[in-house]
């Protein structure tokens, strides 16, 4: 009972290691015609590299999700911590027809980009070894049988001995 708390426990925190940290974001906006400005200050290591996105949500409606097309500036893939950045999100007519209303926020998030860990490769490598392993074990059986030789049609395998 307690080996499977245990494995349990050690999965939990190895999942949890794996999940990208969210940062600290003030997001302000501001509309033109036809482009709002989107202002964010993200709060983190100014030589981490970041992957950062913006949503437009509406206040009243937790449905309500507008993800910006043509967007520009600041955002995607790019080193934007402790500094002022802008997004600038050019609308097309769909977009501003769905605009009814003033309870509008932007949700901007920034995922770090971490480097490629070499352990993916090592449990991928052991997995091919593993498997390997087992082939070579399952199909490599004593194939030395006895077969009692008849007609050219039929070759029959030798029974076993009584015991």
């Amino acid at each position: 009972m307690k080996i499977s708390y245990s494995l349990t426990l050690i999965s939990f925190m190895l999942l949890c290691s794996l999940l990208p940290a969210q940062e600290k974001i003030d997001v302000s906006f501001e509309a033109g015609e036809d482009k709002i400005f989107i202002s964010y200050f993200l709060y983190g290591d100014e030589n981490k590299t970041y992957d950062v996105n913006t949503v437009l949500r509406k206040s009243d409606d937790p449905s309500f999700k507008i993800i910006p097309k043509n967007v520009s500036g600041d955002v995607g893939e790019g080193k934007f911590a402790n500094r002022n950045c802008t997004i600038v999100w050019n609308m097309n007519e769909d977009e501003i027809a769905r605009l009814e209303g003033v309870d509008f926020y932007f949700e901007v998030t920034a995922d770090e980009i971490k480097e490629k860990s070499s352990w993916y490769w090592y449990l991928l490598g052991a997995a091919a070894l593993g498997g390997g392993t087992a082939a070579y074990l399952l199909l490599s059986k004593d194939k030395s049988t006895p077969i009692i030789e008849g007609p050219a049609s039929e070759n029959v395998a030798v029974p076993p001995g009584r015991p």
